[in-house]
């Protein structure tokens, strides 16, 4: 039988197995919400113990329904779900709704009883939403399963982690004007999975944005590669809530310290083009802009209003969220100056010097000035619109109305974004209701509306960013010699590669690297020596010995062989105090690598999101100031370029101070075929390349540590 998500969302019937009319049950709220929703299709009712529900026949077990079954949403007991279950798959069900709450949350005997219900749903394929969850709405087909008897329509459809994140949601909406299409709280999700939501609401007409709440992340790795193709068409906007910082996780890798949860959250969430807000009226106020705005072509801010106090509080939060509000062109600003006061500046932000406030008409002009312009992307009118006939006479209300229904004709003509900030957004002001009716929006903080606006123009960058991208398959390549690497290691029982090992698989994929041989005796060491040349590094190779440094386990700028028989000595001394001398190999000798600039490259396998690569700068960028950042592999060209450019200190790569620039291109390099060693290799948990030095012309890896699991 055929899987499929357009039955959950629009079923031909719906029943519904634990059906109460008790006011005040769950049960008794979905099930009048359903029956009171408009839902065309047929709808069964079951109790063992009614005969009628509502005024409706009411069955004693679903298997009495004499009709297949498109969807049932069960409200039993745990000790019943497994044999209800069992029977709406029977009827073919394909998809089922758990409501029923105590299971995998409370203990091992609820993780017992969801895995028989995932056992029944597979027999058939059918969907399985929940169990913990509140149920499902959707406005293109009157279905209301949710208990909440009245919610918006609109064309914002939210997946939650949280029954009463919905609550909260749908009474923002009915203060805000905007509303929804279709609302699932997905409760426990033992079976449909985020992503696999945001597959069908990525293709659904009704839905033009997709908001969500998570506390979890399941599947994070299929999330990124899903929203990355969602927001080709349409935006998803996320709450995540749980923060922890960087030092929570435990790790053996410099990698693996730095890479806290949050850090790695963020990161693939601006890789997917997700637009991550902190608290639910925020998601609703970003959810509505998204669903009414036109998204701009850049981030080119126009502000304007009536007095310069207003405008620097505006151009100081478009700073604060990284938009430009560039000077207009020498041909824009000759339209403006005769539509402003004698002597205004007509550069941006604009400031109409209170003669809109008699005659609000001067904002049309200005505004379709500004949008005639092909070098402006967005526009944010501040100040007190909507006030003026508050200020001024009655008589003005019917020039702002008239302003507004101006407005709202210019966003629909030039189909750029236009957001009002006014402390008046909150009144019962006839001219904002028109622009609100319009889909403009119009917001009360100015810091809002500043966020909302750089979320889109951040959006639409973003947007034509990833439908250029060509991102790598993730085809697995199994290279013989590799995979006989990691079956000696895992026979030996050990989790590390030792370096010479490590080198090996770098070397596998084509990473260059300096020159090096393995001395087990200090005549050896001395022997490499002679062969490699002077000056020499000289380190210990143990699998027991993760940090070298720490152990007393490097020598450096050895240049003769008295110094190497030395350092041989003094290191293999040091070693055997904190490793059994079996398991100390030797030590490694390679040449002092030419100066540059000292970076670290990294993975770690994170438990939400797979493999994630790390880059930074070394040194006290990376132990103090911690400038590094993150992406999901596998990595696309323009990953790679981000990763580089976003940290911190990105200019030092490029050339200061009299340095000349670094070799960014070897950077991307090995970042990309780093990207193609982890995806191949899922027995790799941990990597770290540190330091690699960067010259003017190529880098060398001067250490390398592999853990595996």
């Amino acid at each position: 039988m055929e899987r499929s998500l357009e039955k959950v969302f629009n079923p031909g019937s719906i029943a519904v197995i634990g059906a109460s009319e008790v006011p005040g049950k769950a049960a008794e709220r979905r099930t009048r919400s359903l029956i009171q929703g408009g839902y065309k299709g047929n709808i069964y009712l079951v109790n063992p113990k009614r005969d009628k529900l509502f005024g409706m026949k009411a069955y004693h077990s679903i298997t009495e329904v004499d009709k297949e079954i498109d969807l049932v949403m069960i409200i039993v007991a745990p000790r019943f779900l497994a044999s209800a279950v069992a029977d709406s798959v029977k009827m073919g069900a394909k998809g089922i709704i758990i409501i029923t709450a105590g299971l995998g949350e409370t203990g091992e005997e609820g993780k017992k009883i969801e895995a028989e219900i995932l056992s029944e749903a597979a027999k058939t394929g059918a969907y399985v939403i929940g169990p913990n969850c509140s149920g499902m709405f959707n406005a293109s087909a009157d279905i209301n399963m949710l208990g909440i008897p009245t919610i918006n329509k609109g064309s914002i459809s939210v997946l939650t982690q949280s029954g009463n994140v919905i609550d909260s949601l749908t009474h923002f909406a009915t203060i805000k004007g905007c509303g929804f299409n279709k609302m699932i709280n997905v409760g426990n999700a033992v079976g449909v999975q985020l992503h696999e939501y945001i597959t069908y609401l990525k293709d659904d007409p009704d839905t033009k944005v997709i908001a969500t709440y998570l506390e979890g992340i399941k599947g994070g790795h299929e999330l990124v590669r899903v929203a990355r193709d969602a927001a080709k068409t349409k935006p998803i906007i996320a709450l995540k809530v749980g923060k922890s910082s960087a030092g929570a996780r435990a790790a053996a890798s410099h990698t693996g310290s730095l890479a806290g949860d949050d850090i790695i959250l963020d990161a693939a969430f601006r890789q997917a083009g997700i637009v991550r807000v902190s608290n639910a009226d925020e998601l609703v106020d970003m959810a509505a802009v998204f669903s009414n705005c036109p998204i701009p072509k850049g981030n080119r801010l126009v502000i304007m209003s009536e007095g310069g106090g207003d405008n620097s509080i505006a151009a100081d939060n478009a700073e604060k969220y990284e938009m430009q509000v560039p000077i207009l062109s020498e041909e824009t600003q000759e339209k403006m100056i005769p539509i402003l006061l004698a002597g205004m500046p007509a550069h941006n932000p604009i400031d109409y010097g209170g003669t809109a406030e008699e005659n609000p008409d001067v904002i049309t002009q200005c505004v379709k000035t500004c949008m005639e312009d092909d070098q402006v992307d967005g526009i944010l009118i501040t100040g007190f619109f909507g006030g003026f006939f508050d200020i001024i006479a009655p008589h003005i209300a019917a020039l702002e109305e008239q302003t507004a229904k101006d407005l709202a004709d210019l966003v629909k003509k030039y189909k750029k974004p236009l957001i009002v900030n006014t402390s008046y957004a909150r009144d019962p002001i006839k001219s904002l209701g028109i622009l609100k009716e319009a889909g403009i929006p119009v917001i009360e903080s100015s810091d809002r509306a500043a966020q909302c606006m750089s979320a889109l123009m951040h959006f639409a960058v973003n947007q034509k960013k990833i439908k250029e991208m060509h991102i790598p398959e993730e085809k697995v390549v199994e290279r013989a010699g590799v995979k006989e690497l990691f079956r000696k290691v895992t026979a030996e029982s050990r989790h590390n590669l030792l370096e010479t090992e490590s080198r090996e698989l770098l070397s596998e994929y084509g990473v260059s690297l300096p020159a090096a041989e393995l001395a087990k005796t200090p005549v050896e060491a001395v022997e490499a020596a002679d062969r490699l040349g002077y000056p020499l590094a000289m380190k210990v190779v143990s699998p027991d010995i993760l940090h070298k440094s720490d152990a007393g386990g490097i020598k450096l700028n050895l240049s003769n062989a008295n110094q190497v028989r030395a350092a041989f000595e003094v290191i293999m001394k040091n070693a055997g105090k904190v490793a059994p001398r079996e398991n100390i190999v030797g030590t490694l000798l390679s040449p002092m690598v030419p100066p540059g600039q000292e970076c670290i490259i990294g993975m770690i396998r994170d438990a939400q999101f797979g493999p994630v690569i790390m880059f930074g700068l070394g040194g006290i960028f990376v132990e103090v100031l911690k400038d590094v950042s993150f992406r999901v592999a596998p990595l696309a060209d323009e990953d790679i370029d981000e990763m580089i450019r976003e940290i911190k200190g990105y200019k030092i790569l490029t050339g200061v101070r009299g340095e000349k620039a670094k070799d960014i291109e070897a950077i991307k390099g090995v970042l990309a075929k780093l990207s193609e060693i982890v995806i191949d290799n899922p027995e790799i948990n941990e990597l770290d390349l540190n330091p690699v030095i960067v010259h003017e012309k190529g880098l060398s890896i001067v250490d390398s540590r592999v853990l595996i699991g």
